[in-house]
Parts: C-alpha cells; structure tokens; sequence
C-alpha cells in the first residue's frame, strides 16, 4: 500500500501561486497561524505535541528512561506504532539493556512487546554517563491513536511470576497530538541530517473534473553538509483515516538543501471530490530493509485548506514557485484590432525572477480561452530555454487571433506547464488564467509621440510621416518611424523586421525595414530614424495602416494610424538643392538642367541632376531613383544613368534621369521625386536593383528649351561636351557625283563630373542645295576628338552634283537621345566647284605619297534622302 512514488507532479507554471504560500499576501490566506506554536487551545482541550512534561521512570539507581515520542502509522498488516525511550545512565559504569524491555498496551487492552528498529537493534548497552534514545515499533492492529496508549516498562525478576516485573508504565496523554500542531515548527533528523521542519501549506485544486491536494513542507538545513532526497515516503491522512501516496511537484524537483538553507518543497496527490479536507495530516514514512516495513518519521496537522483560484485579475501579478525561486507572472498590456472576422490581439507578459538564484522556466504552453469555451493556441518559442536570472525581467509579446463572433471581453490568457516527455502520468494544472483587459489598440496620429516598453527599454515613438508615393505600376508605402531611448540607460537596438498592413492587407513578403546610419545603439534621450516600406497597388485605397516591427524573439514595437498617407510632397524650389545625410554618403543634391526631346508621338523628359559628395574619403554614394510628376498628377518613373565608381572625396557625380511620356502631356511644370534606392534593407548601390526607395524629395524642376545657335561657330552644348565649329566648306570636282563636305571643330569635355554612360548622340544633317538631305550619327569622343582645330570630313554623293556649278549646304546639328532630337544649331556654308585638271608626264612622274591633316574623315558616299 505504502511503496515510495517517484513520480513528480507537474504544477502550475511548473508550480503554483506564491501568492498564497505563508508570508505572502494574495485571495487565499491560510488560516494557520505562523510561527512555531506548540499548543492550541479548543473550547475544553489544550492539544500538546511533545511528551516533555511525562515523568521518567527509575529503572536503577543511577539508570532511568523517558519516552520521548510516540506515534503510529497505517498499514493494511496492522496499524505501526513507533516509540522512543530515551534512556540516562547517571553512573560510571555501562548498563546492559538486555535486562529491561517495554510493552504497549492498546485501549482496547492489547498488549505487545516492543522491539527496536533496524537501526537501533545493536544497540545493547548504555554507556555510563550516557543519554541515548532507542525507538521501538510494535503492531498494533486496528488502533490509530496514540492517546491513552501505555507502555509499561519491565525488568527480569526471577522470583516473579514469568520473571517479568513492571517497573513503571507511562501513559499517553488524552490530548497528545503524534502530529506538530498547525504552524509549528519541528525539529528532526531527515537522512542523518538535523532539520527544522513545518508543515506550511495545503492547497485544493479543482481541475477537469478533478480534486488534487497540494502540500507545502518548508526545510531548514540545520546541518553541515547537503541534504538530498532522503528517500522518504509522503503521505496525506484525512481525518477519517484515508492515507494518498504524494507525489514531488514538477517545482520541487530538485529535491538539494544546501546548508543553513531553508527550502519549500511542494507535493501532490488525487484525492476523491467527495473527502473532508479538514483536520488533515502530513505523514512521511521510511522503509526498515532489516524488518520491510514504512515506520513513520513524522507528522504534521495541516493548515486548514485553501481552494485555490487560477484566475488573476487583470493586470495583478502572479507569483509563481519555480525551483523554489518566486518568479512574478503578470499579463502587462493588451490590445485588440479588427482583421477578417477575427480580432487579433496582441499581449505583453511580463516574467520575473525575484529569488537570488537564476532559474529556468518551464516551456509553457500558451492559450487564450474564451468564455464559450473555445480555445485558441498562442505560439510563441520565448519559453524554450527562458533563464532568468536574479531579479532579471522579460516581456514576451504574444498574439492571438479569436474570431470577433465570441465575446472579446471575457477572454483569459491560459498558462499550463508542458507536458511530461516521459508520459509519466504527471498530473497537469494550469499556472494561472490571466484575465485579458479590452482594449482596443490606439491610433496613432502622425508626429504624435506614443511610448513603447519591451524588453529592451523603454522608447518614445513618433510616426513622422506616412507616404505613399509612385513605384512604377505601383506604390510605395513608406512610414517614417523615430524611435527614442527614454531610459536612463544606453540601449542596443536588435536586428529588426517590418509588417505593413494596409487595411486588410498584409504586405509583409515586400516590407522591408532601413534604419538611417544603421545606428543600433542609443544612450540616453538618443533617436533613431527608420524607415519601413511595402509595395501595394497603386490601385487599392485602404483607411487603416499598421506597422510591426519585429525582433527574432517576438515583437518589439506595434502601432497603428487611420491617417492618410501623404500622395503628394511639398516641393522645393526650382534651383534649391537638399541633402542626403547617410554615413559614408553624405551629399549634396541640386537640378543641374531639365529639357524635353521631341518625337512625332512622345516625347522624352531629361533630367541631369549634380550630386556633391560631402565626405572626406572616397566613397560610393546612394544609389539615386526618381519619378517624374505632372502638373495633374501623374507619374512615370525615370530611367537612372549613375556611375557605378566611388566619387573621390568632395567629388562631382552627374546622375541623369529620363522618361517616354506621351506627347499630350504636359511638361510645363514638373517635379522629380527622388529619392535613395534601397534593397535587403540596407541602401542599394549603383548599378544594383532597387527595391524601393527612402527619404524622398520632391524637386521643382525649371524645364528649359534649348535654343537653336544660327552661328555654330558660338559653339553647342552636349553636356560634359562643348562643341565649336569654326568652319565648314563642300568641294566638288565638275562632273562628278561625289560632294565632299568638311568642317574645322574644337571639342571640349568638362571632366569635373564623374558620370555614367553617355546615350546622347550628335547627328549632322546638311541639306544640299536641291533640297535633299543627309544625315551622320556621330559619338563624340570617338568620331570627333576632344582637341582643338580639329578637321571631320564625310561625303555625300548624288547624281544630281554632276550638273552643279555652285550653291551652298545647311549643316544642322542635333543631339540625339533615345531616339528623339533637339536642334542645337544650324548654318549654311558654301560649296566650291573646281574643273578637272589635264594630267601631263610630270604629274604622272610625281611621287604619289600625300600628307593629310589632322582630323577625321567620313570616305564613304551618302546618298541624297
């Protein structure tokens, strides 16, 4: 009946309410008394605990003995009592005990002899000058008291009948009680280890249609060394007689009491729901090897029970026993928002260990209840391998998503410890049912400061802006965040991940999280600025956005705002130049020039925009995008030319931006929006694919038309190139159809700019003076050098020439780009007919090489168009 359980049994957060432990204040308070009370009194007893006060028996002159204690323990062979006679011998020589025995006679006038324990069986003599206490146990049958018991002591007198002689009898006490009174404190020995012992609480748990008792035994290690599990047998006796096998709590597992160290363990048992639970007992027992029976170690009445409540009112904190540290549980904040039927709610919970050792947490299992009866499960990983230590503390941010046709005002947050790996048939109670506050989560307003706690810190919150700007055939929603350190403490930011949600929109898989500077650490009053954008249908109009920011362990902040995103900036000036002011790509922005290229049914807008690096080193600076906007509105995203070179220090760069936009559209009056490439969260470099853009501005642009120069000798701009012509002439041989046209040209190139490739194109187009025209695509750099005095020859042929005596050409210049023309200038020059000459002997006999001139020529023969 009464084998040892190994099993543990696993509580309440891996245990149970400090809160309702003695010395505690909470709901449930015990009734017991504290402290070490040896007595109480009813209205006509005075219950005692100890047998002090019986008088010993004289077994000699010089040899007594006392009883010192006496209690009985249960068992289906027939009930045990234990006794123990502690024997003075006052003389200086040794008595043998060989002459002296006991005998218990019952109430019901049974009488057995004593014999010793196992561990006292040597004993056979008491040393002079010694004090020693023996233990006895008899079987007594059916009787469970103590009281009235007698225990007559004899010593061998052969002159009396069966040589037996009563020397003395000591009789129990009607209102001795074997037990420690409730809240006393007692003291033994618990594996050869001195102690003082209480039994402090007894709990009632009421759970799935189940009763459980739950008993907290409180140890002080009186000893010199550790006191481990001294392989004892716990008991729970109602007061009806009824004996349950307890069990270790999951939350006293480790069953090590360090010296001097005072230490509660926790024990549990299944008890029938109809029991008595008052005037119950703690009992623990010891198996004899020698005689294989339990004998009882000791007693304690316990406290009168306290039915425990797992519900914890909102916002209260819990204190939980884990390892026998107090770990403070407390659901912190909630807040709730709807989302497709559901209400989705978010929960901080809050863990702290208050004890001055580090413990482990349980990996429990989160869910939310709601007042129908429906459970939804809360996955979070915070709990696997959670170690606090002393007086550290942890918020956990949770989720939930409880469908919005349930009663969002009743929920509970359930807290149950995990379940047993071994399938040991560990008995499962919850921790605690956090009582969940309705809330609805704020909106918050654009540049308003909200504050934000998490396990980090503490942080002042300001949404700055929120944009939705143009992301060719879609938009970008782009919400500004500063987050301020508010502590006084310096703050390592973690790694963090952004969810916007439009609406009912989640545009998690193209959110994306740029924090300027990558700053990561904050001291005191210290800010910083990120960015958290998405990708979304320029399409979609929504009212509400939310932004998430994420850490690897859970979330570190949440807000959300039914402001509307800006669509539209406020531009700079024409002219006006901003700054970019991420480290390592510090510049200056400025419009260098803005013009439109005509076609027959578009047009091209062209942007060239100087950016000034401001860094003292060289370095690459952010990769640029842009959109054109209109005077109505509309946008078309420019193509981005950008050397893909680091720019020296306080280097130029020169980025152009252009667009194919229909020919009705007005350009009169546009904007750039610029801003920098990004990609991965971290700024894009030139030349890589950008995934969105930050820090947008809008840049008035001044569109300027270039004016066509009558006299190519005042020189055409193609920007970083310059070009002069400072004369142009066509020679014709009479007869022939070959027209040779050339031109004397300086060209310059402005190297302050670092840039990127070059897509404009000089096109010559004469017309000669039939009317007919020809043109030449020339790449400048390459077809014409940079120098000066330059000489570029090309001819162009038609059948026509042959009967032409004189005239002039119109040379046109062009710059080409993409396809469309600007005219840069025009001018007409003569062309001279010369007759051919008669050759004669000498000129057959000249040396036929010929020097040339510096230049370029063009010897293959257009044909008129």
């Amino acid at each position: 009946m009464h084998k040892r359980s190994k099993a543990y049994v696993l509580l309440l957060l891996s245990t149970f309410a400090v809160s309702q432990f003695p010395g505690f204040t909470g709901s449930a308070a015990y009734a017991a008394a504290a402290g070490t009370a040896a007595a109480k009194t009813t209205a006509a007893v005075t219950e005692i605990s100890t047998l002090a006060k019986l008088s010993p028996i004289n077994l000699g002159a010089s040899f007594s003995v006392k009883l010192s204690d006496a209690r009985v323990f249960a068992q289906d062979s027939g009930n045990i009592l234990t006794y123990t006679l502690t024997y003075t011998n006052s003389s200086s020589t040794s008595v043998n005990l060989v002459n002296y025995f006991s005998k218990v006679v019952t109430t019901g006038g049974s009488v057995i002899k004593g014999t010793a324990v196992s561990a006292d069986s040597t004993v056979k003599k008491i040393a002079g000058k010694e004090t020693k206490s023996i233990t006895y146990y008899a079987n007594i049958g059916k009787a469970v008291s103590v009281k009235g018991l007698k225990i007559n002591m004899y010593g061998w007198n052969f002159s009396a009948a069966n040589y037996e002689q009563r020397i003395g009898t000591f009789t129990v006490p009607s209102n001795y009680s074997a037990a420690a009174l409730q809240g006393e404190s007692k003291k033994t020995e618990l594996g050869s280890v001195p102690v003082t012992t209480q039994a402090s609480s007894l709990q009632i748990y009421k759970y799935n249609g189940k009763v459980y008792a739950k008993v907290g035994y409180s140890i002080t290690n009186l000893g010199t060394r550790v006191l481990s599990d001294p392989g004892y047998s716990m008991y729970l006796k109602s007061s009806g007689g009824s004996v349950f096998t307890l069990a270790l709590d999951e939350s006293s597992s480790e069953y090590k009491i360090q010296p001097q160290q005072k230490k509660t363990l926790y024990f549990m048992t299944e008890i029938p729901a109809y029991m008595n639970t008052s005037k119950m007992e703690l009992q623990i027992a010891k198996l004899d090897e020698g005689l294989k029976l339990y004998l009882p170690v000791a007693s304690y009445s316990l406290p009168t029970p306290v039915t425990a409540d797992f519900t914890v009112a909102a916002g209260a904190i819990k204190k939980v026993s884990v390892d026998s540290n107090v770990v403070d549980m407390q659901l912190k904040s909630a807040a709730v928002y709807a989302e497709n039927e559901n209400g989705i709610w978010t929960y901080q919970f809050r863990v702290k260990n208050t004890g001055s050792t580090a413990v482990t947490l349980p990996a429990y299992v989160l869910s939310v209840k709601s007042a129908e009866g429906y459970t939804f499960p809360v996955t979070t990983d915070a709990f696997n391998s959670l170690t606090l230590k002393p007086l550290e503390e942890k918020l956990i941010e949770l989720t939930a998503s409880v469908p919005l046709e349930l009663a969002q005002d009743t929920l509970q947050l359930q807290v149950i410890p995990p379940a047993a790996a071994d399938n040991s048939g560990k008995i499962m109670l919850p921790v605690a049912y956090f009582k969940i506050p309705y809330k609805l989560e704020s909106n918050t307003h654009i540049t308003s400061e909200a504050s934000v706690i998490n396990n980090y810190g503490t942080f002042g919150v300001t949404l700055q802006s929120l944009e939705r700007l143009p992301w060719g055939d879609e938009d970008l929603v782009q919400a500004k965040l500063s987050i301020r350190n508010s502590t006084s403490k310096t703050i390592t930011l973690p790694k963090l991940t952004g969810i916007l949600k439009a609406d009912l929109n989640d545009l998690t898989s193209s959110t994306q999280v740029v924090i300027d500077n990558d700053v990561s650490i904050l001291a005191p009053g210290e800010s910083a600025q990120l960015t958290v954008l998405a990708h979304i249908p320029y399409t979609l109009d929504y009212s509400q956005t939310k932004i998430i920011l994420q850490e690897t362990s859970g979330q570190f902040l949440s807000l959300s705002t039914s402001d509307g995103a800006v669509t539209s900036l406020s531009p700079l000036a024409a002219g006006s130049s901003f700054k970019i002011t991420a480290t390592g790509k510090k510049a200056s922005i400025q419009e260098r020039l803005t013009t439109v290229y005509t076609g027959s049914s578009s047009k091209t807008v062209y942007t060239e925009i100087e950016m000034n690096s401001e860094e003292s080193r060289q370095t690459n600076l952010a990769r640029l995008y842009a959109s054109f906007r209109t005077a109505d509105g509309q946008y078309f995203e420019a193509d981005v030319n950008q050397s893909e070179l680091p720019t020296g220090a306080a280097g130029k760069t020169l980025v152009t931006f252009s667009a194919n936009v229909p020919s009705t559209v007005d350009t009169s009056s546009l904007q750039l929006y610029i801003g920098q490439g990004v990609a991965g969260g971290k700024l894009a470099a030139a030349g890589t694919e950008a995934t969105g853009y930050v820090n947008t501005a809008a840049l008035a642009l001044n569109v300027t038309t270039v004016s066509s120069q009558t006299n190519l000798n005042n020189g055409v701009s193609m920007f970083p190139y310059a070009l002069t012509i400072t004369n142009s002439a066509g020679s014709l041989t009479a007869g022939n159809t070959n027209l040779t046209l050339s031109f004397n040209y300086n060209l310059t190139q402005d190297s302050t700019y670092q840039t990127g490739t070059y897509g404009h194109k000089l096109v010559l187009h004469f017309i000669d003076p039939y009317g007919q025209f020809y043109e030449k695509t020339l790449t400048l750099g390459t077809d014409l050098i940079v120098g000066s005095n330059s000489l570029y020859t090309t001819t162009i042929s038609s059948t026509l020439f042959k009967t032409l005596n004189g005239g002039n050409y119109r040379l046109t210049l062009y710059d080409e780009f993409q396809g469309q023309r600007i005219e840069l200038g025009s001018q007409v020059y003569d062309i001279t007919v010369t007759q051919p000459a008669s050759a004669t002997d000498d000129d057959k006999d000249k040396d036929t090489d010929s020097s040339t001139s510096t230049g370029t020529s063009d010897t293959t023969a257009d044909s008129a168009s």
